[in-house]
């Protein structure tokens, strides 16, 4: 990969546009603002720079450019975020050589890709697919859904796929065997997939990581549904079903239904709750809630009405609650979201839109576990309603459960927020963070870069004046201006200004350039700037001479004292007419 291509897609994309898509930005003078995605935060102190093309974060000190933030944000490789961007801006990449690892997850996404294509074209348009097309068609699903998840059928045949992939578009065994589609026994090559219906599983982008496999055939010994293995680009729970293609409904309504399987989103999906994403099992993971906390911050669980739904709703609520995510519960009389969408979707949709909040939920489906009425009922609710309680930060909604909890037990509310005291607090026990403590700056620092900051972001030119230099102490600043004052006349351009720096000071530009500028009399700022930097200056003229007076005093150089005293008294002089 050509450098200049690297360049090509940076110029051609812009970071606003690339980050905003992630993160609420807002315009801050020249550059624009928001909260960290990379820490927690309440105070935006991220910061985009449309002119430099770059972010920064003076909360944790992330920073980089569009490449970087995809990098970090989406935890891909480079070549990933390189691709995700050459698209973007309409680039055709050269074929990147050196990168083993990326080379062979290409070769899994076309080999996928391709798998996912033929097992379609079987479920849609040959006699093979005939089975699963029935089955299908019994379980309420349209041709539309069909088409829109791309469903496929695997026929019952040792070998179907394998043929088509390898005779047919000339894929090696290994690269079939590394994707997960085939495994080998016995020296021979099988399909993992056989008589199943087909759910390609694909990441937010829509790039088909693996597959899921349904029997069409209830009953026996074989398991109701297998999934492809870990491969280098498929690992179990890290995404959700079906995002790549209810993302942007996700956007638009505000929030996410969350629901177990395939199926139940589908038939979710028919009937107009489009904001639906599958977590594919009944355990929520840490890195499926960290990728719907992307997209939204609110959350509703619809899981089985089970016992086991149940349990998988507490966990799915917990992980939910650390990514800072608000959680409502939406529950029904029927088995899971696929049946109550096709027995009744507008009831379907009513639980969804008056989903029950998380505590009412938690409460009220203890309850209905046990005998409130007996010793060992009420016992058993304590113990499990005590820990919610405790974990319920605001103290006002902590009282308001005690209080219905206390009601529903017959007891004193008193006693149950004492029961609930005895149990550690697992939401508000001191987490770590990624947040990092930035390097501390005495006053002349941060008077030095907000000065600097000023002049560059209003009146660049005003730091070509002579005696600029002097003012300043901080090593980075004083190269700073020095570049600068070599340019000639020319219209200042910040990110070529910026290009053309050693990379130590490049870095400090632009933290400077980044810095938000406070709606303020910009002038008037950077006057009193100058004179907080002169009384400093001067003090610390006045504090050096002291200290050579009080030498020469002790040596008994009298000459050289009395020279330094007309030195001082002009330093004082000095520093009285800066203070007045």
């Amino acid at each position: 990969m050509a450098g200049d291509q690297i360049e090509e897609i940076k110029r051609k994309v812009d970071i606003v546009e690339v980050v905003g898509e992630y993160v609420d930005l807002k315009k801050a003078g020249r550059n624009y603002k928001g909260l960290c995605p990379f820490h927690s935060e309440k105070t935006p102190s991220f910061m985009v720079s449309q002119e430099l093309q770059i972010f920064k974060c003076f909360g944790c000190g992330h920073g980089g450019d569009c490449y970087r933030f995809l990098m970090d944000y989406e935890k891909i490789e480079f070549p990933q975020a390189l691709k995700i961007l050459a698209d973007r801006a309409g680039v055709k990449l050269i074929p990147l050589k050196g990168f083993t690892s990326y080379e062979e997850k290409e070769e899994i996404y076309k080999a996928n890709f391709l798998a996912g294509e033929f097992y379609h074209f079987l479920l849609t348009s040959h006699k093979l697919g005939t089975p699963g097309l029935e089955y299908l068609k019994k379980r309420g699903v349209s041709n539309t859904s069909i088409k829109t998840f791309k469903l496929g059928f695997a026929p019952d045949s040792p070998d179907t796929l394998f043929r088509f992939m390898t005779k047919k578009r000339g894929y090696k065994s290994q690269i079939l065997e590394k994707a997960g589609l085939c495994v080998q026994r016995g020296g021979n090559s099988y399909d993992r997939f056989r008589a199943r219906i087909i759910f390609p599983l694909s990441d937010h982008y829509g790039n088909i990581l693996g597959f899921s496999g349904r029997v069409v055939k209830d009953g026996g010994d074989i398991a109701k549904y297998i999934n492809s293995p870990d491969t280098l680009v498929y690992k179990k729970g890290q995404n959700l079903y079906g995002l790549a293609q209810t993302k942007q409904f996700v956007k638009v309504k505000g929030y996410a239904v969350v629901v177990e399987g395939e199926l139940d989103l589908i038939s979710s999906f028919k009937t107009d709750i489009k904001n639906v994403v599958a977590i594919k099992g009944s355990a929520f993971t840490p890195e499926q809630a960290e990728l719907i906390g992307r997209f939204t911050k609110d959350v509703r669980l619809a899981l089985d009405s089970d016992f086991a739904g149940d349990q998988a709703a507490r966990r799915g609520i917990d992980v939910l609650k650390k990514q800072g995510i608000d959680i409502k519960v939406a529950t029904t009389n029927y088995k899971d979201p696929d049946e109550a969408a096709k027995a009744n979707p507008e009831e379907w949709a009513q639980s969804v839109e008056n989903a029950q909040g998380v505590y009412d939920f938690l409460i009220d489906s203890t309850f209905a576990k046990y005998d409130s009425k007996t010793t060992e009922g009420k016992e058993k609710i304590s113990r499990e309603v005590s820990p919610i309680l405790e974990s319920i930060e605001d103290e006002i909604i902590r009282a308001h459960c005690a209080k219905i909890i206390a009601e529903r037990l017959g007891v004193g509310e008193t006693a149950v927020l004492a029961q609930a005291a005895k149990y550690t607090n697992p939401q508000t026990a001191p987490q770590s963070q990624s947040k990092q403590n930035p390097e501390s700056k005495d006053r002349r620092q941060i008077l030095e870069e907000r000065l600097l900051s000023l002049e560059f972001q209003t009146n660049p030119q005003e730091i070509k004046e002579n005696g600029v230099l002097d003012l300043f102490k901080n090593p980075k600043a004083k190269r700073l201006i020095e570049e600068f004052q070599k340019l000639l006349e020319e219209e200042f351009n910040p990110q070529e200004f910026a290009e053309k720096l050693p990379p130590d000071i490049s870095a400090f530009f632009a933290e400077i350039m980044l810095k938000e500028e406070d709606e303020t009399d910009s002038q008037k700022e950077i006057q009193t700037l100058i004179n907080e930097i002169k009384e400093l200056n001067a003090r610390e003229k006045i504090k050096e001479i002291t200290q050579k007076l009080a030498k020469k005093e002790k040596e008994g150089d009298q000459e050289a004292v009395k020279t330094l005293s007309k030195e001082l008294d002009t330093a004082a002089e000095s520093l009285n007419e800066l203070e007045s």
